[in-house]
């Protein structure tokens, strides 16, 4: 896991992630997410498979994944399949129900919206409308803004770039899980790998508190409380369809959004 002081905190990672770059990582062109090379094929890695290593425990096998990723030159844009798995007992029940229910039952993944600028966008969770209903259709819900940071913090042995998730401000309407995700505060970390169908997203979250202006600092910098895999390729999308769905509805945006920063 990443690891950091707590007189570190998160809650300065954006305003420094200008200076906090090294002068080899701006150097690296990076790659762009369509680049065939990154494609591995057959038996290579996917979401699913990255769920089943974080289910067994293999936690060593996915920091060094984490820690070697890809440069990238850009955020990934679409819709991503999405998988995920707590990895932190905690204590306080009503967040361990939140992070279960999440992770288990009504997250499919993301959608990350076009921009303006290639390093600054934000996006939506590709979640279940109701908690209670099974087959509730899924929706884009629980806001988040993503940067394309050259450092981070919270990832200190990152050789990569990496992509920031933001969730100050999730809401988008009235749901539940947009309710209990204001009260169970979280961060995300991401980097790129490859994978079967190309560049596949290896993420950590943390558990924390925004302050007013939007300002993460995690409870403890050490501790993970859950790992998710996600990958923007049609590829994955017609697996997940085919191999990894019930008969849910889904609303998807048509057009996609554009974001201005």
């Amino acid at each position: 896991m990443a690891r950091q002081s707590r007189a570190n905190p998160a809650s300065r990672q954006e305003s420094r992630r200008g200076n906090s770059s090294s002068n080899k990582q701006r150097s690296k062109k990076g790659y762009d997410h369509s680049n065939p090379s990154l494609r591995t094929g057959g038996r290579g890695l996917t979401v699913w498979t990255l769920q089943k290593m974080a289910q067994e425990k293999r936690f060593k096998e996915l920091d060094d994944l984490f820690d070697n990723g890809l440069t990238m030159n850009a955020l990934p844009v679409g819709m991503a399949a999405g998988t995920a798995a707590r990895v932190f007992d905690i204590d306080i029940e009503l967040i361990t129900q939140c992070l279960d229910s999440f992770v288990s039952k009504l997250w499919r993944g993301k959608i990350f919206f076009h921009s303006n600028n290639k390093r600054v966008s934000e996006g939506r969770n590709r979640m279940r409308k109701s908690i209670f209903a099974p087959l509730s259709p899924i929706v884009p819900m629980a806001k988040f803004t993503t940067r394309l940071l050259n450092s981070h913090p919270l990832a200190p042995r990152a050789k990569s770039n990496l992509v920031i998730l933001n969730y100050a401000d999730v809401s988008t309407k009235p749901y539940l899980a947009e309710l209990l995700l204001t009260e169970v505060q979280v961060y995300d970390v991401q980097v790129a790998i490859k994978g079967k169908y190309g560049p596949v997203f290896v993420g950590k979250t943390w558990l924390g508190k925004y302050d007013e202006k939007g300002e993460f600092t995690a409870s403890d910098p050490n501790k993970i409380i859950a790992r998710y895999f996600l990958d923007f390729n049609e590829g994955a999308l017609r697996e997940q369809r085919e191999h990894h769905w019930d008969d849910s509805e889904e609303e998807v945006p048509d057009p996609l959004p554009h974001v201005r920063t």
